[in-house]
């Protein structure tokens, strides 16, 4: 399942929904770094060393180098004095905004969506929420996390946008690890917003579907807002 879900979320993040093939080893690094980022691996504060990773990558230090430096280009990083990447801790009233700009967005890409999502797409999107509940019973996070992004991601990818899902990935890998760090996956309750949003989808009713994403978004915002923040030291 872990591959399957990395698959799409690559395919996703290709903006129009299509895989490519004889991919630069740059920018596989770069969907991989981003992948671990949305999916909770990194957290607020941890530092990135493109000497660890080329070791846990298995290639040199160059393209790790460059694809990191692309994630800070894209206001996902941050580097420090001494040229070292880092995961930046985001305070309450940036991680607000965030989900404010997220929402904006996300309902527009729903409403681009939903006309051109097919009965086997929606028959994707309910085989992911299983795998969601799945993770939840669990208590996989990174599951969850995985499994929520290809979720949201199949359905923008119908938008024909791919402007709009690189703003709204963008978004994603900047809250994801701050999300994830919050995260009490032990007692965390998720009342299910998205079978709302497939039945919407299946039934073509546009509107639906962008009030339940719109709730959607609400409620990771409301535990944002609930959890007490507090910034981590950086870690090595």
């Amino acid at each position: 399942m872990e591959f399957e879900l990395e698959h799409r979320a690559e395919t996703a993040m290709d903006g129009g929904g299509r895989a490519r093939s004889q991919t630069p080893l740059n920018d596989q690094i770069h969907q991989k770094l981003r992948w671990n980022l949305v999916s909770g691996i990194y957290t607020p504060g941890q530092r990135l060393s493109t000497r660890t990773l080329a070791r846990d990558f298995g290639t040199s230090a160059m393209p790790v180098r460059e694809a990191l430096k692309r994630l800070v280009a894209e206001r996902i990083l941050v580097v420090e004095p001494n040229s070292a990447f880092r995961v930046p801790f985001i305070d309450r009233k940036r991680g607000l905004r965030l989900f404010e700009i997220r929402k904006t967005l996300e309902i527009l890409a729903t409403r681009y969506a939903v006309p051109h999502l097919t009965r086997e797409q929606v028959d994707l999107l309910r085989k992911v929420d299983i795998d969601m509940a799945a993770a939840l019973e669990r208590e996989d996070a990174q599951g969850y996390f995985a499994a929520n992004y290809t979720f949201h991601f199949l359905i923008y990818s119908a938008a024909d946008s791919p402007d709009l899902v690189a703003m709204i990935e963008g978004l994603w890998m900047q809250i994801g690890p701050f999300y994830a760090s919050i995260l009490d996956i032990k007692t965390y309750n998720q009342d299910w917003r998205h079978q709302h949003v497939i039945e919407a989808i299946r039934a073509g009713d546009t509107e639906s579907a962008v009030i339940a994403i719109a709730r959607d978004i609400d409620s990771a915002k409301d535990y944002f807002v609930s959890t007490d923040i507090t910034e981590p030291p950086g870690k090595l």
